[in-house]
């Protein structure tokens, strides 16, 4: 029975990232070498030779095909052995190995592992602010995090922690009560999406946005909006405007989230956030970073593997019965929501399976 939901997208790798040279990942349990035809088409396949377990991933690339860098075998981009040099390059059915569909969208490649007469690109969140050149600037990151997946979402919908884990986001003269008393706070379902609306008035600008952007330490509106999507991707409406702007007119600050599982206690994160101020300015550039690395990396990331390691052995918080706040409406209402998906595909299976005897 599967841990993890196969029908949908999950992010394997930033385009940037898959080349001529193959890359090895694991996704899902499951060891998997990315590389790029001779016409830039990504592929995908499992990153284990059936002969002696060898990583494809060590081998080298032969026009369209990885040869394996034990003994040679070579397998095209469908995962098919059509070459084995001992046999008179005859191919080798037998040993074949799996290929997983792939779509190269915002700067990201997909990897759909389930059916992939089911794959569409459509069940993708729209991270539009990605695509958009003449508004926004882009910026983009990843992490290892040794924590499951569902811990990342779970952080992320969840903003309270905020005045605790992340006090640079503090604002002048504002207390951690009155913050929480000027915000307001609406989750809802919408299919199998969460959104859970954060809107924040009457109170100035966090420090890091009046130094970024040299904002007033007025009453302004702060928006924090999170799009959950099955199974781990997350688009985040950040910003911040005064009276009478528009969201362009004032700070708008949209992200993308995209968690992958690696194992059941490890992830990979990939983030991109965009900017519409000072977008050609670099000295912004590395602090718009250094603010997100700050956050993710030395703050968010060291929680949650702590939290990972009270966990123990472990993925499924729920089998621990942690207590609930009235602050965790969304991060429950996700996991629930992919329970519930995860169940189904896995009585789908089971079924298919059944029939197929």
């Amino acid at each position: 029975m599967s841990l993890f939901l196969k029908n949908c997208w999950y992010a394997a790798a930033f385009s940037d990232e898959v080349s001529r040279k193959p890359l090895t990942r694991t996704l899902l349990d499951t060891p998997v070498v990315l590389y790029r035809k001779e016409d830039g088409t990504p592929v995908a396949l499992l990153d284990r030779c059936p002969h002696r377990f060898a990583p494809l991933s060590t081998g080298t690339l032969v026009g369209d095909q990885i040869q394996c860098g034990y003994h040679g075998l070579r397998f095209d981009t469908a995962g098919r052995c059509v070459f084995n040099p001992h046999n008179d390059g005859k191919p080798l059915a037998s040993a074949n190995i799996e290929s997983f569909h792939l779509f190269e969208r915002y700067g990201l490649v997909w990897l759909w592992p389930g059916d992939p007469a089911l794959a569409d690109p459509a069940l993708l969140p729209d991270f539009f602010f990605l695509e958009d050149e003449e508004n926004f600037r882009v910026q983009t990151g990843s992490l290892h995090v040794k924590g499951n997946y569902q811990l990342v979402t779970d952080n992320l919908l969840d903003l309270t922690h905020a005045p605790y884990l992340h006090p640079g986001f503090a604002m002048p003269g504002v207390t951690v009560a009155q913050q929480l008393a000027a915000t307001t706070t609406k989750v809802e379902r919408i299919g199998q999406t969460v959104h859970y609306h954060r809107l924040r008035n009457g109170l100035p600008p966090n420090q890091a946005t009046i130094d970024l952007f040299d904002f007033p330490v007025e009453p302004c509106e702060t928006r924090t909006h999170m799009h959950w999507h099955a199974p781990a991707l997350i688009s985040f409406d950040n910003g911040t405007r005064f009276e009478h702007q528009s969201n362009l007119e004032g700070f708008w600050f949209p992200q993308a989230h995209c968690i992958t599982p690696e194992t059941e206690t490890s992830c990979h994160y990939f983030f991109a956030a965009a900017r519409n101020l000072k977008k050609d300015d670099p000295h912004i550039d590395e602090a718009i970073m250094n603010v997100l690395v700050t956050a993710f990396r030395d703050q968010d990331e060291p929680m949650i593997e702590a939290v990972q390691a009270r966990m123990g052995a472990t993925g499924d918080l729920d089998s621990l019965k942690p207590i609930l706040l009235k602050t965790d409406t969304a991060p429950v209402m996700a996991r629930r929501i992919l329970k519930e998906m995860i169940a189904a595909e896995n009585d789908a299976t089971a079924d298919a399976a059944v029939a197929a005897e």
